[in-house]
């Protein structure tokens, strides 16, 4: 809780949300915008929801449209406290049950995974229906996953006014692999080139970011490829547009090599995120690459300033990489432009946990805390502001001061 008695449960929230786009998957629906009509169920843009449980017995609903071929429907629960879950069941247009009662439970803070899957015989439109479990007064709380694979036709996302891209999937094609890593977290690549690698270290907690300036507006065609040097390596790819909207997310083993063609209409920075796959049992040293073929080239490694600046908004984030065991001191600050504006802050880790949660910042104010990391890894600074009410909250500005073993990504 902050100094007025407030907790930070909006921040658990977003945390998740920026950890599906750190981690190379797409998530929709985030927290307080899902759907409790049936009638008027939340369109998907992306084939991951991540979202919350706050205890209730809340339904919420969602619609999507796939087949023909093999729908696989994948349910995740986590339990933030005792016990946690959610109830799933799938309808077709007509309200006809194709899935019904799949349960999934996380017990004394842990999870439950549950996976089903169905033959369609054609194109169909769905309803999905997401209900929590209520366990007493203080259970059920937790978040719940779930992924769509097969043949989903999603809603296209509303991107941000000047973002300009639409994936649109393309056949495989290979790309060449292998440049040493540069500081910070990035890899070397020539500026003005039309490639960019680097290698795959398990042992780097850190994402490895590199910079895309599109040049003129007309189609880009990005070639992703993952090559093994002495074991099993693997890799996550995400491109986002300055807005921070997830162009694709890839997850690429040794050997493998797609292609995605995107459509700009407009000059514009992209930044590529690699994400070495680290799970126990499949990890391994490799290489990876990103061809570029059409009107971009690679740009100069992101980083450089110590500091961040933003207009207030209903929610921003941005990344910074700590490159060293030490001591990192963040300042956060707020200005107000006609009225008592404040910003909440958080930073989390790459999965979401909170590492720092600062009390609310007020027009005027400024909070510094030093904090000492025994790891290198990549962290998330969440924005959120102070909606207007008896307490304050208006239009203003914020500034983040980073100082330390520590890179500003964006």
């Amino acid at each position: 809780m902050d100094s007025n008695g407030r907790s930070f449960p909006r921040f658990y929230a977003l945390s998740l949300v920026v950890a599906s786009i750190l981690i190379g998957t797409s998530a929709s629906a985030a927290f307080g915008q899902r759907s409790t009509d049936r009638d008027n169920p939340t369109p998907l843009t992306a084939n991951v929801i991540t979202d919350e449980l706050d205890g209730s017995d809340t339904a919420y609903f969602y619609k999507f449209t796939a087949g023909p071929g093999k729908l696989t429907v994948t349910i995740e629960v986590k339990a933030s406290g005792t016990n946690a879950g959610a109830m799933l069941d799938l309808f077709d247009a007509e309200s006809r049950p194709i899935l019904s009662d799949v349960l999934a439970q996380g017990v004394d803070r842990g999870s439950e995974r549950i996976v089903n899957s169905v033959q369609l015989s054609g194109k169909r439109d769905f309803v999905m229906k997401i209900k929590g479990l209520k366990y007493g007064d203080t259970g059920g709380t937790g978040t719940y996953k779930i992924t769509l694979d097969g043949p989903v036709s999603l809603t296209k996302a509303p991107a941000p006014q000047g973002d300009g891209a639409a994936p649109n999937n393309g056949a495989a094609a290979p790309a060449n692999g292998g440049a040493a890593p540069a500081g910070g977290g990035g890899a070397a690549a020539p500026v003005a080139s039309n490639l960019v690698s680097g290698q795959l270290d398990p042992a780097d907690e850190r994402v490895l970011f590199h910079t895309v300036n599109v040049n003129s507006p007309g189609q880009v065609t990005f070639s992703f490829s993952v090559k093994a040097s002495d074991a099993k390596a693997g890799a996550k790819f995400t491109v986002l547009t300055e807005k921070n909207h997830a162009l694709v997310a890839l997850d690429l083993q040794p050997g493998e090599s797609v292609s995605k063609p995107f459509t700009f209409d407009k000059a514009q920075t992209l930044l590529i995120m690699v994400v070495v796959n680290k799970i126990p049992g499949d990890v391994g040293r490799g290489s990876y690459s990103v061809q570029l073929d059409g009107p971009a080239e690679v740009g100069p490694a992101p980083g450089g300033s110590n500091s961040l600046s933003g207009q207030l908004e209903r929610v921003s984030f941005h990344i910074v990489n700590v490159n060293a065991r030490g001591q990192v001191t963040f300042t956060f600050s707020v200005k107000a432009t006609d009225a008592n504006a404040g910003a909440n802050f958080a930073v989390v880790t790459m999965n979401g946990s909170p590492v720092l949660k600062v009390p609310e910042v007020h027009g005027g104010e400024s909070f510094t805390k030093p904090l000492t990391l025994d790891k290198t890894q990549t962290l998330s600074i969440l924005v959120y502001e102070i909606k207007p009410d008896e307490n304050g909250g208006g239009p203003g500005t914020y500034s983040i001061q980073v100082s330390g073993p520590i890179t500003v990504i964006r």
